[in-house]
């Protein structure tokens, strides 16, 4: 991406693209009804596969829910979730606040039922590495250091995913809300061995949100 040049100017362009892509990306929440070419949600796995992972064990997994079973396990595992902290917010402190807190985040998530294309996304636990090691030799405990690796790469991958639908043309939105409401993604995923970490909708975009206000660069960077 960076190769020298005899031209420095390509190299300019280059990071220009990229910053336009990171800067339009947008979370999009409403679709066109028409569906992505299979060929691109191919090259939005792809591109995600490409991210690093410690000792390149590769732990993210896309798990597509395509079948109108799926979605409707997906939304009745909401809807039971979504009663069940209902009824857990009427006996705590402020309920009416922790009532429109749930049903503020269920609006939020509801959309992507009917998204073109959603997925459920998350890890492994892969056999080998720094972690496995010290977790064999009774130095550490595995949860902390499992998990943070898995998250790094994670969210690695869904960087690449996302900037490759924008180049693309399409919206994507991260969402992680939804699993507040459902107590397991196994019966709906199929896949025990699978921590389901986030849900991505997927499609073309039928709304153009402004842009969100970011932190200036002195803020989030400092040099010590």
């Amino acid at each position: 991406m960076f190769k020298a040049t005899s031209n420095g100017r390509r190299k300019i362009k280059t990071m220009i693209d990229l910053n336009t892509l990171l800067r339009q990306r947008r979370s999009i929440r409403k679709y066109k009804e028409t569906p992505p070419p299979e060929a691109w949600i191919e090259s939005l796995i792809e591109a995600a596969a490409w991210s690093p992972s410690p000792r390149n064990t590769q732990p993210v997994r896309f798990i597509r829910l395509e079948s109108a079973a799926s979605r409707q396990n997906l939304q009745m595992a909401m809807l039971e979730g979504k009663e069940l902290l209902l009824t857990k917010a009427a006996v705590c402190n402020r309920p009416k606040h922790l009532r429109n807190w749930i049903n503020a985040y269920w609006r939020y998530s509801a959309f992507m039922l009917q998204a073109p294309v959603l997925f459920a996304v998350g890890t492994v636990k892969p056999e080998g590495g720094f972690a496995h090691e010290l977790r064999q030799s009774g130095i550490k405990t595995p949860q902390k250091r499992d998990d943070a690796d898995g998250d790094i790469t994670l969210g690695l991958s869904l960087q690449g995913f996302m900037l490759q639908a924008q180049e693309l043309g399409l919206g994507t939105c991260i969402l992680t809300a939804p699993l507040a409401f459902i107590k397991t993604m196994d019966k709906i995923t199929g896949a025990k061995e699978i921590a389901v970490k986030c849900l991505v909708a997927v499609g073309f975009a039928d709304e153009d949100p402004p842009p969100p206000p970011r932190n200036p660069l002195d803020y989030i960077y400092r040099r010590i």
